[in-house]
């Protein structure tokens, strides 16, 4: 009896010390505590991160696209620069190869859009008595046939008034290239009794001396009879739409 009394006791006085004096009581408490604050906290932390990043993100993206914008502006002009140093050298190249016979022109602007196939140029010492032939990178481009409204106007390939003499292929069967559309020019008057085969290569024969002998026109693609002759349907060499200078032939002997 004495012993259940003394543990009863015991008991009593361990809870009142837990009760009165807080022995036990707040540790468990307080270390949940902490631990909640804390991922409060971190979380807090976390998110509030997440935000500064995301307008720092974006701060940093409109100024890289700012950046790209003027970089993209930049490149257009330094692209067009290249274009006119590339030409400019290729005619250079070309024209220490038939000096004094060419002359360098430029394109000033085409004579009437949406049509592709004549051109405006600026051409001092223009003759109107004679037609002078035009080159690109080459290859034939058209002819200089005609002073209209006050300026010298060039007729490229594509241009149905646009002709001179040509041979077809190792042959050389001669006939007159004449301008049918802005992809096709058709070669008329071939001899019906010469060979001409599609893929056979058309260049000029100076005979008419607009040209030299021997400049590239372009490949027959496709071969008809018309009547007494033959015709060669021509994918020519040259087809920039976006011509910028030519080199005009003066003299071809």
């Amino acid at each position: 009896m004495i012993k259940k009394s003394l543990v009863l006791l015991l008991i009593v006085v361990v809870f009142f010390s837990i009760f009165k004096f807080g022995i036990f009581s707040y540790a468990p408490v307080l270390y949940v505590s902490n631990m909640i604050k804390t991922s409060f906290i971190g979380a807090k932390d976390g998110i509030l991160g997440v935000i500064y990043l995301h307008f720092d993100q974006a701060d940093s993206i409109e100024k890289l696209k700012a950046e790209n914008e003027e970089l993209k502006k930049k490149a257009v002009l330094l692209n067009g620069f290249a274009n006119e140093v590339i030409e400019l050298g290729n005619l250079i190249k070309y024209k220490e190869e038939y000096e004094p016979f060419l002359r360098p022109v430029r394109a000033v602007s085409y004579a009437k859009l949406p049509y592709f196939q004549k051109v405006w140029l600026d051409f001092d010492d223009y003759n109107s008595s004679k037609i002078y032939g035009l080159l690109y990178n080459n290859v034939t481009a058209g002819i200089v046939a005609g002073n209209e409204g006050g300026g010298i106007l060039g007729i490229l390939n594509g241009d149905p008034k646009c002709s001179y003499a040509v041979y077809v292929g190792e042959k050389k069967a001669p006939g007159v290239a004449m301008g049918k559309n802005d992809k096709e020019m058709v070669v008329k008057y071939i001899p019906s009794w010469m060979s001409v085969e599609i893929g056979d290569e058309v260049t000029t024969s100076g005979l008419d001396e607009i040209f030299f002998a021997g400049i590239k026109v372009g490949v027959v693609t496709e071969v008809k009879v018309v009547h007494a002759y033959k015709e060669a349907t021509v994918e020519p060499y040259y087809n920039s739409l976006n011509p910028r200078y030519f080199y005009v032939i003066e003299k071809t002997k």
